[in-house]
């Protein structure tokens, strides 16, 4: 079992953001696991004007 530490979630995160769907030996991700690991990622790294205070809106077009 391996310690849990911020460094690690990120590394979890990361690999399911950036994972591509469907792709074979891959992780098994879809694409809202895929935009809601981005978003943790986004307001964790306080990227975007207001993403700490607002969160994050993605508005599918």
């Amino acid at each position: 079992m391996c310690e849990i530490s911020e460094e690690h979630v990120l590394d979890e995160l990361a690999e399911i953001a950036f994972a591509v769907p469907g792709e074979e030996g891959g992780l098994p991700v879809k694409v809202a696991d895929k935009l809601r690991a981005l978003e943790m990622l986004y307001k964790h790294l306080g990227l975007g004007e207001g993403a700490k205070a607002e969160g994050v809106i993605i508005v599918d077009e």
